[in-house]
């Protein structure tokens, strides 16, 4: 009992002593403003003025007369541009500036002075390169400042970026495109020069695709809503149709299209291919050609099923560990106008029972017929490897056709079967 009226003492001796140290330390701390009490006698005016003590009115002040953006209109790629801004002081204290960041493509050229006095400007020049492949052009540098309101100023750099030529669309794409049907192709060629421009016969960069091509070409009016190309002084539509013939795969070609100034002796197809550029006479537009050319009978290729070079479809199962049999679905792809005249089977399959496929009634699809095709893996008494490094190893699955006009098809199996 004794022990625990001592401990209660000695407690209450600390804390009466903790409790005068804080009061003679932070109990009676003055702020900044004076005494503050808590019946109201510091108010927002006494503060302000007890502040005006401490702070000095004068300070910087910015002010942009022309403002912080730019528009520049149009330019071509790779053209250089440059632009003044003005930065005046406006305050009643020294201002300071100081480069900031800025984009990679617009930089602050020239800061003439760095300290402005009360009423001083300066010029801020701004300088910049087009490079893009886009319509617009917006880039942007930074000033630093001393004025509180105003630490950072952001110049902008705006514009549209118009090439001497622009082609809509930029790459002619006609994806995949049976052997037996023929490719149209349609560019729009919009003129930005402040001449008028007569164009030559468009011409592919294949003779084989020249032989089974034919090309149109008529000016067109600029339509009014077509805000875009408002600024262009001339239009042209471009149509090229190739006849059936070439050979299946992918195609990756150029069309190019000589031009030269009205009153200029016209260039012929075998002028020098240069994109946008610039010569005494004329120069030539350049489109990209891509696409693929497919057998008539094709198919719908996944993850797993790849075409291959020279025709013909592989589809991975990879290896096998599981006994059982394994089954796949694919679909083949009948297209052009023999395919209302023509009926598929499964033909030869191999190696034979362990390879089994069935071939489903088609259903119409717009302009093409599509098969769903199902095929089957079945384990045999003896592991089979079908992995080997060339399509000859490979398991096969044979799509016939009963129509001259529609070749058969070979679907190769990759695979590693266990026994079972």
């Amino acid at each position: 009992m004794k022990t625990f009226l001592v401990c209660l003492i000695v407690a209450g001796i600390g804390a009466a002593i903790a409790y005068n140290i804080n009061e003679s330390s932070y109990g009676r701390y003055e702020p900044h403003f004076g005494p503050i009490d808590f019946e109201g006698e510091t108010t927002a005016a006494n503060a302000m003025a007890s502040l005006k003590k401490e702070w000095s009115e004068d300070i910087p002040k910015v002010e942009l007369p022309d403002g912080n953006e730019h528009d520049f209109g149009i330019m071509q790629p790779d053209e250089e541009g440059e632009h003044i801004f003005r930065v005046k002081n406006v305050g009643d204290a020294p201002l300071t500036l100081k480069i900031g960041a800025s984009t990679c493509k617009c930089t602050v050229g020239t800061l003439e002075n760095e300290s402005l006095a009360p009423g001083e400007e300066t010029e801020v020049k701004m300088a910049w390169t087009v490079k893009t492949n886009e319509t617009t052009f917006g880039q942007s540098a930074e000033l630093r400042t001393n004025d509180p309101a105003q630490v950072a100023i952001r110049f902008e750099i705006t514009g549209k970026v118009v090439r001497q030529v622009q082609l809509v669309p930029e790459t002619l794409t006609f994806k995949e495109v049976a052997s037996g049907e023929p490719i149209d192709l349609e560019l729009k060629v919009y003129s930005y020069m402040g001449e008028e421009i007569e164009l030559g016969q468009p011409r592919f960069t294949s003779d084989e695709m020249n032989e089974l091509a034919e090309f149109e070409v008529t000016p067109m009016e600029i339509e009014e809503d077509d805000a875009e190309h408002a600024e262009a002084t001339q239009a042209f539509l471009v149509k090229a149709t190739i006849a059936p013939g070439l050979d299946q795969g992918p195609v990756s070609q150029n069309m190019v299209m000589p031009f030269n100034k009205v009153g200029e002796e016209s260039v012929s197809n075998d002028a020098d291919v240069s994109v946008d550029g610039e010569s005494d006479k004329a120069t030539t537009i350049v489109a990209a050609v891509t696409g693929r050319i497919v057998g008539v009978l094709s198919m719908l290729e996944s993850t797993k099923l790849k075409g291959v070079t020279g025709g013909g479809y592989i589809y991975d199962f990879g290896k096998i560990t599981e006994n059982e049999p394994q089954t796949a679905k694919a679909f083949v792809v009948l297209k052009g106008p023999e395919r209302d005249k023509t009926k598929l089977s499964v033909g030869k399959v191999s190696p034979e029972g362990v390879v089994s496929a069935q071939l489903n009634d088609p259903i119409q699809n717009g302009s093409m017929s599509l098969y769903s095709l199902e095929f089957t893996l079945t384990p045999g008494d003896e592991k089979i490897d079908r992995l080997g490094m060339n399509r000859e190893d490979y398991g096969l699955v044979t799509i016939m056709s009963d129509n001259p006009n529609v070749p058969s098809m070979k679907l190769r199996l990759k695979f590693s079967l266990p026994a079972r």
